[in-house]
């Protein structure tokens, strides 16, 4: 067995430790609160895959959160900290939208540009913190986050001015033309084909690291010095590799915008993007560790509304255990770089 295969299970059984210690001490809270942890986790179990209503509904969760966490692996590869997800995904909806609403092309047209308008949307909005890095070496951490709010006031902005509903006082835009949804697989469910397109992004992420731009992203991560070496040019990369991770996050806003809202609202990138960074760092950036840590969290999302309804645990459980997650992830990580240390330095010792 290779050294990258025994670090990749080695990995692998390390987060799901740290998955199983945070439903254990989830377990406990509920305890606390004097309910049963087996009954919580069962009402978990049977609010996501209860009934087939069910299981789709976890599809349609898992779409936009998977492609976000695609995204944001990418930028986090290359040590660049997108935390504006939720921003891009929302710029990203609103240019979809604003073509869909008011561009008088046919339909068949209209969707391939909204399309486009919706990825170059969230890439624009991501590339803004890579020229703020490059130019004034400004820590994307904070650029990404406050971009994230000025995102949030402009849908505020939009949906109770220009795109406002003329049919309604409520803070909405008016619905997308019905030709322009999504078609769904199945009558009465809300799956549709998002999740076709959510393959293809799985395939492309397989695909990428392979490439010469993944690779470059892959050199910037390890450091300045190796990738200046290897003749990468950080700037240009920089501001590509966040204009990658921010198009992923707008292609989910059309997918949202498209196959489930049909217009755009307050709040409708809810706390994707906060789930997509844990995703990410659950998946330890990893393609296949990604698309299981986004169906785990998935399971969290859909039973933890079924457990509020069905236990006298409040849905606040599930956000404590998304909590735990984070902090458990990153004291892995810790971790493992303490060990990392201490074997190099006996090994020192002994030559």
């Amino acid at each position: 067995m290779s050294s990258k295969m025994k670090k990749t299970i080695s990995v692998a059984i390390g987060t799901v430790g740290m998955v199983v210690l945070s439903l254990v001490l989830g377990g406990i809270l509920v305890v606390l609160t004097g309910n049963s942890p087996l009954e919580a986790y069962m009402a978990i179990w049977n609010g996501a895959f209860g009934s087939p209503l069910k299981i789709s509904e976890l599809f349609v969760k898992v779409t936009p959160i998977m492609i976000m966490a695609f995204g944001v692996s990418i930028a986090y590869r290359a040590q660049l900290w997108n935390i504006g997800a939720s921003g891009q995904f929302i710029m990203g909806s609103i240019a979809s939208a604003a073509v869909a609403l008011y561009v008088p092309l046919p339909f068949i047209l209209r969707i391939p540009a909204s399309l486009i308008a919706a990825i170059a949307a969230g890439a624009l909005w991501a590339g803004i913190a890579g020229v703020l890095k490059n130019r004034f070496n400004a820590n994307e951490v904070i650029t990404t986050s406050l971009l994230t709010y000025i995102a949030n006031y402009f849908l505020l902005y939009v949906i109770n001015g220009p795109m406002q509903d003329p049919e309604s006082d409520l803070s909405q835009s008016a619905l997308m033309p019905e030709e322009m949804h999504l078609p769904t697989l199945f009558k009465n469910y809300r799956i549709h084909i998002g999740i076709f397109i959510l393959l293809a992004v799985i395939i492309f992420m397989i695909i990428f690291w392979k490439t010469t731009l993944g690779y470059r992203i892959n050199l910037i991560g390890q450091g300045e010095k190796v990738s200046t070496y290897a003749g990468v040019n950080m700037n240009s990369t920089v501001i590509m590799t966040l204009m990658i991770s921010g198009a992923f996050c707008g292609l989910a806003g059309w997918i949202e915008m498209f196959g489930i809202q049909f217009r755009v609202l307050d709040g409708i990138a809810a706390d994707y993007g906060n789930i997509a960074t844990i995703i990410a760092l659950l998946g330890s950036l990893n393609v296949y560790g990604i698309i299981a840590a986004a169906a785990f969290f998935s399971v969290l999302l859909c039973g933890g509304a079924s457990m509020q309804r069905m236990t006298e645990v409040p849905y606040s459980v599930v956000n404590v255990i998304q909590g735990l997650i984070i902090i458990l992830v990153i004291a892995r990580d810790r971790m493992g770089e303490s060990i990392s240390k201490i074997s190099v330095g006996r090994k020192e010792k002994k030559s």
